[in-house]
């Protein structure tokens, strides 16, 4: 039998030999949909900060085309571009998520229903002088989410699910104990 004489009469012949349950069916299709969704999810990891509202690092990677509107958006100047990818850099100033420079974001790198935050979680050094005694607590009072809490025993704790990495923890403290890290 020739490939193009397949008509109804060989399908029905094949399917009254080979029988598919709905539920092989509907296991079939949804099996191909999980094993997708799964792939998607399998995120890369951020080895930097990026723009407060970032996509998913592995499509911000796609997305982000190096074109510099960010950057130029920024009221603060902590956006810059490394290796033709916005990135930020928390040194001097602070993100107070002031959505510039996803308004201007053509691309989707950036987009306005994502939660803000820059992926940056705080890292406090041992020699924190909150951690000596209960006088310094600028972190602390800094902290606009109240992500840093000193215990009784004077250890901080920093919940990193309420942190969004906006940088004042850092840049209240003026020793240069605290420092910005992806979060892994």
């Amino acid at each position: 039998m020739a490939i193009n004489s397949r008509d109804e009469k060989y399908y029905k012949a094949w399917m009254t030999h080979h029988t598919v349950s709905r539920r092989g069916l509907l296991r079939g299709l949804f099996k191909g949909g999980q094993q997708t969704q799964a792939s998607i999810e399998q995120d890369i990891v951020r080895q930097t900060g990026r723009p407060p509202q970032a996509i998913m690092e592995s499509l911000f990677l796609r997305l982000c085309n190096g074109c510099g509107e960010c950057v130029s958006a920024c009221p603060y100047g902590i956006i810059a571009m490394n290796a033709g990818k916005a990135e930020l850099q928390i040194e001097y100033a602070d993100c107070d998520f002031c959505h510039k420079c996803t308004d201007v974001c053509k691309t989707g790198a950036l987009a306005p229903q994502i939660a803000p935050d820059t992926g940056l979680k705080p890292a406090v050094s041992t020699s924190c002088l909150g951690r000596m005694d209960n006088y310094c607590r600028l972190c602390e009072i800094s902290c606009p989410q109240q992500a840093i809490a000193f215990d009784s025993r004077n250890q901080v704790t920093i919940d990193r699910a309420q942190c969004n990495g906006c940088g004042k923890c850092k840049l209240a403290c003026y020793h240069g104990h605290i420092s910005l890290t992806p979060l892994n």
